[in-house]
């Protein structure tokens, strides 16, 4: 028992000695404590005295409210300005659209004139076709068909039958001519 009790009264030695430690630790701590407050007092002084914000507290908050409205009205100015070069490329884009559905009309007129010529241009070339096709078949005909090979042995008889019957005419007309001549050579000896 009497070792218990040494222990106990050991125990609270050390107890009552930690509790003596941590006092002068709390004090310590308290002691820096005040003074980082103090210091952090003393700045708080210092930085106000040297902007003057205790005193002129109103003066900074209407300086920094003029600063904040002029700000924002450079920035209305601006929003101003940007809104009236959108209009001005808005209207140049509109423009251009225009010209664009223009040229897009313009093209697709060109394109049904070229569609039509196209169209034109296959019917003359069946027209150009078909034409060639007859002339051949015309061409040949006079040397195929029966009634054109009659006709031009016809014709080749009728200019054999007139040469021969002008031969006649002129050879008479000769002969008589001739006789003329004789004649007025004859006359004119006697």
């Amino acid at each position: 028992m009497k070792k218990c009790e040494d222990q106990m009264v050991k125990q609270i030695e050390e107890l009552l000695c930690q509790k003596s430690h941590l006092r002068d630790r709390l004090a310590k701590i308290k002691k820096e404590s005040k003074e980082e407050e103090e210091s952090f007092l003393q700045e708080i002084s210092r930085f106000n005295s040297d902007f003057s914000l205790r005193g002129n507290r109103e003066t900074v908050f209407e300086s920094q409210t003029h600063t904040e409205i002029l700000d924002l009205e450079r920035e209305v100015e601006s929003l101003y300005k940007e809104m009236e070069l959108m209009s001005c490329r808005n209207t140049h884009m509109s423009s251009m659209e225009e010209k664009r559905r223009a040229l897009q009309l313009e093209l697709q007129g060109l394109d049904n004139n070229l569609k039509d010529l196209d169209q034109q241009l296959t019917a003359a070339e069946a027209m150009t076709e078909s034409l060639r096709a007859e002339s051949l078949f015309v061409i040949q005909k006079p040397l195929t068909d029966s009634t054109c090979l009659r006709l031009r042995k016809e014709l080749e008889m009728h200019k054999k039958g007139e040469l021969e019957l002008q031969r006649e005419v002129l050879s008479s007309e000769i002969q008589f001519l001739q006789s003329k001549l004789d004649s007025s050579q004859g006359s004119e000896q006697h």
